[in-house]
Parts: C-alpha cells; structure tokens; sequence
C-alpha cells in the first residue's frame, strides 16, 4: 500500500518545520540549554505541525548527541523513535481515550521508569476531548510529574482545555502557514518525488489549503493522481473539484447584480461540471472578501491572481454597499451546515438565494436595489457611460436615486434596461415612472403604492404635474409632508430642481375588464396601495362586474 504524501514528508527536525519560526526557535533554544519543561500545550488549527513538532521533541528530550538544539537522527534512541519501534514515546488519541479510566491508568503507568529511554514522552492529541473528570484525575499527574516523564497536548480547541491545565503547561500556538511558504513546500516536495507541476498550479493548492500544510499535500497527492505531468491549473482545479474560473465569475457577476436566475444558472453549470459544494462555497467566500476589501478602499488586501483582483474591484463597484461583508456571512454558515449529513447542493442554492433575494422589511425595496445592481452591471459591460453618482448626504430620507439626466432606462419585464427619453417631457416622465415609484418607495411604501395608479400628464424643464384617478389618489399626494418627498424624489431623477403639482384627472388608472375578478373597485385598491403586499380574500363590497349580494 503507498504511503501518503503527507506521511512520506512529515518534518524529521525543528528545521524542516513550515511557517511556525517561533515555536521553533523557542524549542530548540530550550533543548540546546538542558531546560525543557515537564508539560507543554500545541494549540493551533489542523495541518500546521502540532503532532510533528511532539515527536521532534520526543527525538530530540532523548537524543544522545542532539546538535545546535536538533536531534541528530543517527544515535540509537533517534532510530527507535523514528522507526516507531520505542514503548517509551505514546501517542494517546484523547477522541477515543476520553475517559476517567484512562487517565488513572495513566497515572499509575507514569510511575515506571522508561525501558531504553531517557524521558518517557506522552503525546496526547485532540487534548481538549478529554471529560471533566479525566483532567480532575489527570491534574496532579500532570503539576508534578516524575523527572523522567515529558507531556505534550495538542489541541485544535485551546478554550476547552481547563484553565487550571493551561496554567501548569508552556503553551505554543501553532499560526496558519501562508500561502506562499506553502507553495515553496509543495515545490520542493514536487521536485523530490521527481514530479513536475506549474507555479500557478502550486499557488492553488496553497490557497485552497487555507494554511494546512497537511491539506496541501493531500491536495497535491489528488491532482499527482490525474496522471497528467505537469500538474497545470486545470487538472489542479479537476482534482479539487473546483469551479471553472470562468462559471465562478458568472456567479459571482450574478450574486453582485442580484440577478437570482444567472446566479442559479451558473451554480448549476459548476455542478454539473463536478465541482464540489463546499470548495464552490470557499471560492466564493473567498472573492467576497476581496470584494469587500475593495469597497471599503483596502484593493491592496485582496489575494488573488491579477484578473481576480480586477474582477473583485468590478465586483464591488457593482454591489450595494456591505452586500460582500453580509455574503460572507451567509457563505460561513452555510459552511458549518454542509458538515452536516444534508442535501450539500441544496444547501448552497440556499445560501445564494438568502443573498439575491432578502427578506423584505418595512419601507425596504429589493427591487430597487436588484434593478439599480442590474442596470450598473449591463453599463459596465456595454461600456457606455456610467451614470452620474449623486451623494447619499443630500438626502438623508431618499439616500441614493438614480440619476436620470439625459437618457433614462426604464426596466422591461425581465429588469433588462430598454429606451430612453428626456425626462423634461410627459413621455420622459412616464420612461422615468418606474424609477419614481421606487424611490418613493424606500421611504414611504403607501405613497408608492398610490403612486403607481397616477400618471404624469403636463412636464417641462422645471415642472412635473401628477395625474390622479381618485379623490383618494389626489388627497394622498397632495397632502404637502408628501409632497416634500416627490419633489425631492424628482429633482433627484433629472438632476435638476422641479417643482411637483397634483392635478384630478379623474377616470381609471388602466383599463380593467368588468369580466376579470380580479378587478377591485377603487375603495378596495386604494385599501391595498395604502397596506402594500395584502391581497383580497374575502369582500362584502360589491365589486365593477358582480351580480347578487356580497
């Protein structure tokens, strides 16, 4: 059976150990000088050379002859050791030796001198699984240990270790490895297995290993195992089950323009090219946080290739402020979910869904929000100009309204961006509707709903006159408060100021058939615009079109 990579190039000395120069210094420093401690702590995430590190010195508290602080590797206690042949060094799985009994017959055994050794050493891993009662059992053993007898505990979870064991122990923290140190790693261990694979592929691995440098082999071992030589991006990206840069960036492009079905779209396309659900998850995580970075103005802080970074700023130019940093969020649990037993696909359709179609709140509009996200995305890629950005700060009740001067997309059905007209005519006005309503509605959902049954009937450079149907209609927008709001909403929309006059026009907002039933009569549709998002279930009033009682 082939041994794993991993396995074939665990660190035999402190020098061989990646990424972790203090806690090596440390140690070496304190063999070189005789003055080891009686227990210590690895605390640190997996991959990044806890257990490695816990043999090195078991070598090294033994070594006959050790050298500037590093066991020697050739006198007889080096040999044992690193042939697994010494019952003086016990690796404990503290997983599955948890309990009270196993700390007590510990205790007893520590009593015993070693058989060929110097220094019995015990390496318990997975320290912090251990009860309650265990360390209670453990605890003496543990502050006054025989002379002969060296601790180490390793642990992924420190804050689960009692604080009365931490502070008998010399503890080191064990950071995630870079990206870089560990590419340079995978290098090497290519060129020693005479092997061959291509820088970028490398720094993939690195980054996917999210400081692992165990993951990093692993995932190096997987793509060896495609067969191709050199190993290149893609039969990395195969090995990893990752999504095709090009699908990513489509649902990236789909998440930052809250288009739900481009986003879906290409979700799907990953899967069915076999990328995995919790490495698409990371990449994604991964672009959300460069995009964030990019649009609080820290560019520099992004990793990635060039192209990423590029698409990362486009990312953020695209999305609503603080729309990455609470998809980061959403990406993080979904994380956690997928290490559940679930539907993983399922899981991350979710996920996406919870980012391009929040949940709705009083006088929120994700509509709005969708069509400005969709609208700036179509004008990036068909390189017109980019609309006028006006400042938020000038009005604190509307915040940002598109501006409208010169040519004004109106939304088609699907929320594509479709003719245009000048706003300073009826027909500008009613291209520019749309964009009124939402406005509005951001900060005053009734008056956007009775908004939408008006129309604008007179409009010149300065001036827009609103038709309303009903008394109702009338009342409502011309109640002055209200009037403040559409006044500031237009002036907004043309980027200059107009002045906004209600006019009774009388008649229906639209034609209606009688036949339909689903024709309210104006009391009832002004009940529904005054309470938006409520629908009819049941009415006692006659309705246009009814015949008998209620």
């Amino acid at each position: 059976m082939t041994v794993a990579l991993y396995r074939r190039h665990r660190p035999t000395r402190f020098a061989d150990l990646i990424g972790q120069d203090v806690v090596v210094d440390t140690l070496r420093n304190e063999v070189r000088s005789g003055a080891l401690a009686h227990a210590y702590l690895f605390a640190g995430t997996r991959g990044t050379g806890k257990t490695s590190t816990a043999r090195i010195l078991a070598r090294a508290a033994n070594c006959e002859s050790p050298r500037d602080g590093e066991p020697c590797g050739e006198c007889r206690p080096c040999r044992e050791l690193l042939d697994g042949a010494s019952v003086d060094v016990l690796e404990i799985d503290a997983a599955s030796n948890r309990g009270i009994d196993e700390m007590r017959e510990l205790r007893d055994k520590v009593k015993y001198l070693p058989a060929s050794l110097r220094s019995k050493v015990y390496i318990i891993d997975e320290a912090h699984m251990l009860t309650t009662e265990a360390w209670n059992a453990f605890l003496k053993t543990l502050e006054e240990p025989p002379d002969h007898v060296l601790f180490v505990l390793a642990t992924t979870e420190p804050h689960k270790v009692p604080e009365t064991v931490r502070s008998r122990v010399q503890r080191f923290d064990f950071r995630r490895v870079s990206t870089q140190d560990i590419a340079q790693h995978l290098q090497t261990i290519v060129q020693r297995d005479g092997a061959s694979a291509d820088a970028d592929a490398l720094d993939l691995l690195a980054r996917a290993a999210q400081g692992s440098v165990r993951d990093a082999l692993s995932y190096l071992e997987q793509a060896l195992s495609i067969g191709e030589q050199p190993v290149t991006v893609e039969s990395a990206r195969r090995g990893l089950g990752l999504a095709d840069p090009a699908t990513l960036q489509e649902l990236a492009r789909g998440l930052a323009g809250l288009d739900a079905a481009a986003t879906l779209r290409a979700a799907d396309a990953a899967f069915n090219a076999g990328a995995d659900p919790r490495q698409l998850i990371r990449e994604l995580a991964h672009l959300a946080r460069s995009a964030e970075l990019c649009s609080v103005g820290y560019p520099e802080g992004a990793v990635g290739t060039p192209e990423e970074i590029e698409l990362c700023r486009e990312l953020a130019d695209v999305a609503a402020p603080g729309f990455w940093l609470r998809a980061l969020d959403v990406f993080a649990t979904a994380e956690i979910n997928l290490r559940q037993p679930v539907d993983a696909r399922l899981q991350v359709e979710l996920a996406l869904l919870r980012l391009v179609r929040p949940p709705t709140g009083v006088g929120e509009s994700p509509s709005f929000e969708a069509f400005e996200a969709r609208l700036t995305a179509l004008e990036r890629a068909a390189g017109g100009a980019v609309r006028a950005q006006p400042n938020p700060a000038e009005s604190p009740a509307l915040g940002a309204v598109p501006a409208a001067s010169g040519p004004v997309p109106t939304p088609s059905a699907d929320g594509s961006a479709t003719g245009s007209r000048d706003p300073a005519s009826v027909d500008g006005w009613k291209e520019a509707w749309p964009l009124l309503v939402e406005a509005i509605n951001r900060v005053d959902v009734p008056l956007a709903g009775v908004l939408r049954d008006c129309r604008p009937v007179q409009a010149d450079a300065g001036h827009l006159v609103i038709g309303a149907h009903s008394p109702f209609h009338y009342d409502r927008i011309h109640d002055p408060k209200k009037g403040v709001l559409l006044t500031e909403a237009a002036s907004r929309i043309a980027e200059s100021p107009i002045r906004v006059e209600t006019q009774l026009i009388g008649g229906e907002p639209g034609p209606r058939s009688p036949a339909d039933p689903s024709v309210v009569s104006d009391l009832t549709q002004a009940v529904l615009d005054t309470f938006a998002g409520s629908r009819v279930t049941a009415t006692r009033l006659r309705e246009p079109g009814s015949s008998g009682g209620a």
